[in-house]
């Protein structure tokens, strides 16, 4: 089971960070936790032009210290530690993408990563990656309804912010519980999946009609723990 974590919001707590920059530039005294827009309104003033936010995102101080989500480092290398195929997955510019790589290689450098980087604009999103049959975790709906993805994961550390109202998925909010969901839906997977193969080893040569809906319904059915 491959897994597709974000990492803006998701491991990195990123308001904070340009929150704090954007305070210490403009002796300002926003507070991140009230950031509800993706251009952290009202923390930073609303009608701060993009490029001011983009050349926070561009700052050399962005991904500095210790500003990750709780939890999220322990609980994402216990993931790569049992899982073959976990990847940190971001869309970016150039600059802010290299600032990502280097606080990547310092707090979690074993796990892979994949970057979709611009130089100026960025024209894209997560749905050009291939996500078939895994789980995406991410704190924005958009990009979670734009893959194609078989487990999506909206992941809310710090409450709903306004770019996710109305999203009807899978909610989680703490590093604990993905990792919790994760096993379990691995360990279901691969239940489901060991006695599927077992009912058709055993099926006799005589009844191999039975389709898979009605194999899937004596698993589940018939098994008092599910």
């Amino acid at each position: 089971m491959k897994i597709f974590i974000d990492i803006d919001g998701v491991l990195w707590n990123t308001a904070k960070s340009i929150v704090t920059l954007y305070n210490k530039k403009y002796s300002h005294n926003g507070k991140w936790e009230e950031a509800m827009e993706w251009n952290f309104s009202p923390a930073i003033p609303q009608g701060t032009s993009e490029k001011i936010i983009d050349e926070l995102f561009a700052s050399h101080e962005i991904y500095k210290g210790n500003h990750t989500v709780e939890g999220a480092v322990e609980y994402i290398n216990k993931l790569n530690t049992e899982f073959d195929n976990v990847y940190f997955c971001t869309v970016g510019k150039n600059i802010n993408n290299s600032q990502k790589l280097k606080m990547l290689k310092r707090l979690v450098p074993t796990v892979k990563v994949i970057t979709i980087s611009f130089p100026e604009e960025v024209f894209a999103d997560k749905s050009m990656i291939n996500m078939e049959g895994s789980i995406f975790i991410d704190d924005h709906s958009k990009n979670l309804s734009s893959s194609n993805a078989k487990y999506k994961i909206l992941f809310e550390p710090y409450g709903e912010k306004n770019w996710n109202k109305g999203y009807e998925g899978i909610r989680l909010k703490s590093w604990e519980e993905v990792y919790n969901f994760v096993r379990t839906l691995h360990i279901i997977e691969e239940k489901v999946l060991g006695e599927y193969l077992d009912l058709i080893k055993n099926q006799d040569k005589n009844a191999g009609n039975n389709n898979i809906e009605e194999i899937f319904s004596e698993i589940f059915f018939d098994n008092d723990e599910f």
